[in-house]
């Protein structure tokens, strides 16, 4: 006879905090939860504080943070995830710096020990975190330079100006924002939006110095000798070559450099055919940014005002497009992707892909570059040939082709996306910076600090090409390492928690089969030009999604001492979450099964499991209960950094 048991865990403050699977899963500890949830009540200027209170970066991250809360939210099990991001930009919309006014000021900093309010919790990542140890007393103040003004040096700076240092950002470039500004296209990000944030960031007493290259106009050496600590933020802003017969000629660009070039404001002659190599999101913006970028050429762009056009003004944009569209007919671009991988292989998002489909953007799958053809030194065409594979047997990325599939696709230009490098000039002088055989510069996970006393690094220079909010998340684990390496003498972590209960809890009618509701964009026949394609929610589908929440904060407590284990619960569940079973078919950790055995024999042997991954909160259980034994209770929590 096969025995059964059940691995379970006794919850306590870490279980209840990984049950927020949003907040759990973003590298910044955002409260998508606490946000959704009070936007769904109407509180959306609460709903605002809490996005910005742990992510300097909110505005910017509502419009193309790749939102791994979405991927993690449990509501995603049931049909799809909450659409966390574009409610994040509800909100920031109307409370944000786009909205035009001031910042909310921050909350009032509790004593110590009390927790910030009613549904609100802080972790180490808030801002309330560092104003706190900012009062602290006998603390030093240091002077800070960071090198690179993109998102993991603003998280960086944004930080150790709240703990009272002065910062110094040195940026090579004519204007702060690094790759947000010269590798994401203006469709995405809108610049107003961009030039506000970083704005909001300066003011908090951030000194900048534009055209400021380390390495040329100062070297690190001097930085580290009249500064404190040095972060390295300059991420990968070198394109990658492609060996390939013709890669010299005339029209060949790297997509980096075609995005910086544009973002700048420069033309580029593109000619009527652009062929982008590459299969990931730099190449789809970079091939849509073609498109656009291909009207611009016909000297239409000014004159049709595709520039900053009121949606409103229905003439002029109906106007613009129409000229557009002429444009278009009479051959002013045609965009085709080359990509090595299969559709379902590709790295790009599968939003990205849609999108630059319906915009005419031709995309051909399992195709490998083999040469670029050229004529009189110009590039004419390329020759691709047929992928048979692009992984192994182990999974690891080595394309395969198949022999005799060569083809040639004939084009003006050819934008090669297929990675980006560091350039490490910054390095110069700085032999105890250790990189990596990579071309990276190596750096604890943790701290983000180098091999080189007083050095630290992050986003992309360290780890390579990832999301925005991971290098958000590496300028705030820098501040903090830099706050303490200044300090002399580490950080420790209060950490407290408790259950609220909310009384009766009554969920939104039907919001277990609400479906998620698209995220609204400009209609394809409006969309050329450099205004964003992506427009937001309204106030009602924004409250009206918001309600799909499964509040995961929300928990259900049972009572042993109430408890007659009549098994209502286990009968009322529609989700079969709940379930009786003897204490001896319990299995878990050490703390777990004492009690277990402390319970043995003193009663009824038998406990109530639940399973966390299908729970809705519908509060069934808690409303059908004959003895009152479970109650549905609001986690809080309250993290504090401290200076010993």
């Amino acid at each position: 006879m096969i025995r059964v048991t059940y691995r379970v865990e006794a919850p306590g403050l870490e279980y209840y905090q990984r049950s927020i699977k949003c907040q759990a899963a973003c590298p910044a500890r955002t409260d998508a939860r606490g946000y959704v949830t009070a936007i769904a009540a109407g509180q959306f200027e609460r709903a605002y504080r809490i996005a910005r209170e742990s992510n300097p970066l909110a505005s910017i991250c509502g419009r193309i943070c790749n939102a791994p809360c979405e991927a993690a939210c449990r509501r995603g099990s049931l049909d799809e995830p909450i659409a966390i991001r574009a409610l994040k930009r509800f909100v920031t919309e109307r409370f944000g710096v786009e909205a035009r006014r001031l910042l909310p000021v921050a909350r009032e900093t509790p004593g110590r020990g009390q927790l910030v309010g009613p549904g609100d919790s802080t972790t180490t990542r808030d801002r309330i975190a560092l104003l706190r140890l900012a009062a602290s007393r006998a603390r030093l103040r240091g002077r800070i330079a960071i090198v690179g003004s993109g998102p993991a040096g603003l998280a960086c700076a944004h930080d150790l100006a709240l703990l009272g240092h002065q910062v110094v950002i040195y940026e090579s470039g004519p204007q702060p924002g690094g790759m947000l500004r010269l590798g994401v296209p203006p469709y995405r990000l809108d610049r107003d939006v961009l030039d506000l944030e970083i704005q909001d960031l300066l003011s908090l007493g951030i000194e900048l110095r534009l055209e400021t290259s380390v390495g040329q106009d100062v070297s690190l050496t001097g930085l580290r000798a009249e500064h404190d600590a040095v972060f390295l933020a300059t991420g990968l802003n070198k394109g990658r070559d492609l060996r390939i017969e013709g890669a010299e000629l005339d029209g060949v660009l790297k997509a980096i450099d075609f995005l910086l070039n544009v973002n700048l404001g420069y033309r580029v002659d593109l000619g009527r055919k652009v062929l982008v190599i590459g299969g990931g999101n730099v190449a789809v913006d970079a091939a849509r940014m073609a498109v656009r970028h291909g009207i611009a050429q016909a000297d239409l762009g000014e004159k049709a005002g595709l520039t900053a056009l009121p949606l409103e003004d229905e003439h002029a944009l109906h106007s613009a497009f129409d000229v557009a569209r002429t444009a278009l007919r009479t051959g002013a671009a045609e965009v085709h992707m080359i990509a090595l991988e299969d559709w379902q292989e590709l790295p790009a998002s599968p939003l990205e892909i849609e999108e630059a489909r319906e915009e005419g953007i031709q995309i051909h799958t399992r195709l490998g570059p083999s040469r670029i053809l050229g004529k009189s030194g110009s590039v004419v065409g390329l020759e691709t040939v047929g992928v048979a594979s692009v992984f192994d047997e182990n999974g690891r990325f080595n394309p395969s082709f198949i022999p005799g599939s060569e083809a040639v696709i004939d084009g003006d230009t050819v934008i090669l996306a297929i990675g980006q490098s560091a350039d490490l000039a910054t390095l110069e002088g700085a032999a105890d910076v250790q990189v990596s055989p990579r071309g990276l510069v190596v750096a604890d996970p943790e701290t983000m600090a180098t091999t080189a006393p007083g050095v630290f690094a992050g986003g992309d220079l360290v780890y390579g090409p990832r999301i925005l909010i991971e290098a958000v998340r590496d300028g705030q684990l820098a501040a903090r390492a830099i706050d303490v390496h200044v300090q002399g003498r580490p950080h420790s972590i209060a950490r407290q928690g408790r259950m609220v209960p909310v009384g009766v809890h009554q969920p939104t009618r039907g919001y277990t089969t609400r479906p998620r509701a698209p995220i609204p964009r400009i209609p394809l026949d409006r969309r050329i030009g450099i205004a964003e394609v992506e427009v937001g929610y309204d106030e009602a589908t924004a409250r009206s999604q918001a309600e799909r929440c499964l509040q995961c904060g929300l928990n259900t407590v049972f009572d042993s001492e109430k408890c007659i284990l009549c098994g209502g619960c286990v009968d009322i569940c529609p989700w079969n979450c709940l379930r009786i079973v003897r204490l001896g078919e319990v299995r878990g950790e050490g703390e777990l099964m004492a009690m277990v055995r402390s319970r043995a024999g003193s009663g009824p042997s038998a406990a109530i499991l639940k399973d966390e991954t299908v729970c809705t909160r519908c509060a069934l259980c808690a409303e059908h209960c004959p003895t009152g034994a479970i109650t549905m209770d609001l986690l809080q929590f309250d993290e504090e950094l401290l200076q010993p």
